[in-house]
Parts: C-alpha cells; sequence; structure tokens
C-alpha cells in the first residue's frame, strides 16, 4: 500500500534531477521538485526578466535557486 502511495504522490509531484555547474565551477547533482514558471526571478544587474528558477532541493533540504544558464542538463527522475 506505501508503494502505491508513493507512486501516486510522483505522479502529481514529480521529482526531477538536475547536473549543475556552480558559480566556482564545481559540477554537482540535485534531485529537486517540478519547476515552475511562477518561482522565476529575474536579475536588474543584467537586465533581464527570467534568469532561473527557485525550487524545493531534497538534496539540502531546502529551497535552493537554480540559473537557467548554469544548468547542464534536466531529466524527470
Amino acid at each position: 500500500m506505501r508503494k502505491l502511495l508513493t507512486k501516486i504522490k510522483r505522479f502529481f509531484n514529480p521529482l526531477y534531477s538536475i547536473v549543475y555547474t556552480t558559480e566556482d565551477g564545481r559540477t554537482e547533482m540535485y534531485t529537486i521538485d517540478k519547476p515552475r514558471h511562477e518561482e522565476e526571478f529575474g536579475n536588474i544587474v543584467e537586465g533581464r526578466r527570467a534568469v532561473g528558477f527557485r525550487s524545493y532541493c531534497h538534496n539540502r533540504g531546502a529551497v535552493r535557486s537554480f540559473r537557467y544558464d548554469r544548468i547542464t542538463s534536466m531529466n524527470k527522475a
């Protein structure tokens, strides 16, 4: 029964695995909740409206910010 409930939960709230290059050049892999357009953020200095998104990161146990230009790949987990 528990496996069934987990499958139903993952169907409505899928996880994504992303390979991300950090600001200091390290490449890391994170498991996050599905990115949503409502959680996008911009950068006034760069003059851009959408440079990334915020999502819950299961590796860190907190909401993290991810820039689009640093994402190497993103797959549904």
